[in-house]
């Protein structure tokens, strides 16, 4: 309950400590601990920051996740990205990106991705946004068992956001990353994310998320195909 607390107040002060309009920062955390005749806790935090000069935009963005049951750790992952935007007009966009990934649990030990492509906004309103990301994917992935692969993919991106009432939002996003090697067509990546936020105040808000990863292609049989994360967690936007 103590880590709770002080969740709070640290999301609190960083907040009110931003007083520059250009910046824009979300940052997201969670802990659940539960005790008695079973013992298990897990840790979850998100931040994305973003500056914009003009029509430059530069984010950068990190997530972390945690958990043990009975003293053994059963889940870790993590991942930080940096993006830079060049809006076009009113309705365009592109963009540069690169990031890294860990997930043992998933079989590997670090997944490098570098995106290029560009932006459209099929719908800009103040209640309501959708867009749509088409571009290039290389990815350097090095498994848990020593050995490297490289892959080239497309990546096909939406995001739907809408403003319910003045209290809840809901978002969905898709990703959809095909192999552009013909003989590797089975290879394809598919992850997607639906998510509820009730603001609290004009700050702290309650997010609940569910984010599924699908891998259709897996190193061994025994693998699972698909890991899912689903999270509730404090937010914080300023």
């Amino acid at each position: 309950m103590k880590k709770i607390f002080f969740l709070v107040i640290l999301l609190g002060i960083t907040a009110f400590a931003a007083e520059d309009s250009s910046w824009k920062h979300e940052s997201e955390a969670s802990v659940v601990q539960v005790g008695g005749n079973t013992t298990s806790e897990s840790y979850s935090a998100k931040q994305k920051t973003s500056y914009k000069i003009e029509t430059h935009v530069l984010t950068g963005s990190a997530r972390y996740l945690q958990a043990k049951a009975n003293q053994l750790e059963t889940a870790k992952q993590w991942d930080a990205s940096l993006r830079y935007e060049k809006e076009l007009g009113e309705k365009w966009g592109v963009f540069l990106q690169h990031g890294a990934e860990n997930d043992t649990f998933a079989g590997y030990v670090q997944r490098d991705n570098t995106d290029m492509g560009g932006k459209y906004f099929f719908l800009k309103e103040a209640d309501r946004n959708f867009f749509g990301e088409l571009g290039y994917r290389y990815t350097k992935t090095q498994f848990v068992a020593g050995d490297v692969s490289f892959s080239n993919s497309a990546r096909v991106y939406l995001e739907y956001g809408v403003k319910l009432n003045e209290s809840v939002t809901g978002k969905i996003w898709l990703e959809y990353l095909p192999n552009l090697k013909s003989s590797e067509s089975d290879d394809y990546l598919l992850n997607y994310e639906p998510s509820i936020n009730v603001m609290m105040n004009q700050i702290l808000s309650l997010k609940v998320s569910y984010l599924v990863k699908y891998h259709n292609k897996t190193k061994t049989d025994s693998e699972k195909k698909e890991d899912t994360t689903f999270t509730t967690a404090l937010v914080a936007k300023f």
